[in-house]
């Protein structure tokens, strides 16, 4: 057997501990919870310094962490894939504060706006808008309504 356990002769028990140890540092654990949470007494970060040398707790977390980096990649994607179906329906049934949502929602998502501010970032001046095809970098209150279904004294 290798020094390091991880041409998979480690007993058992070892490689299971292993496992969790690595499964809990992949999500974000701190060494000594991750070391609790698999098992071992000792809690030092020595042992969890050695355990993350071995290849197989490393090829662990490696793979646990590419699940995590898809996973996020494909919800973001399927976010602002819905909220551009959001956008439109809203732009067609004249929806305007809906579809300046849903824009400002992927502006989020996709990090163009600081999140604790809701101002651009990166030195970004405005954010362009597109209504029906027309331009509408500068929106004004008055554009806004220009757009919006006209309402007759008869309705209410």
């Amino acid at each position: 057997m290798s020094d390091d356990g991880s041409d998979g002769r480690a007993p058992p028990e070892e490689l299971a501990r292993r496992s969790i140890f690595a499964t809990h540092i992949a999500y974000g654990s701190a060494i000594p919870d991750a070391l609790h949470a698999a098992g071992y007494t000792s809690q030092a970060l020595h042992l969890g310094w050695t355990l993350m040398s071995k290849s197989d707790v490393r090829e662990q977390i490696d793979r646990h962490r590419q699940y995590i980096r898809d996973k996020q990649s494909r919800t973001v994607a399927e976010l602002v894939e819905q909220l551009d179906r959001d956008r439109e329906f809203a732009i067609e049934t004249r929806n305007a504060a809906t579809a300046v949502a849903a824009t400002l929602a992927q502006a989020r998502i996709l990090g163009a706006l600081d999140p604790a501010t809701t101002q651009l970032k990166n030195g970004q001046r405005r954010l362009v808008l597109t209504w029906g095809g027309e331009d509408m970098a500068d929106i004004t209150p008055e554009a806004v309504i220009e757009h919006l279904p006209l309402k007759t004294g008869t309705e209410e």
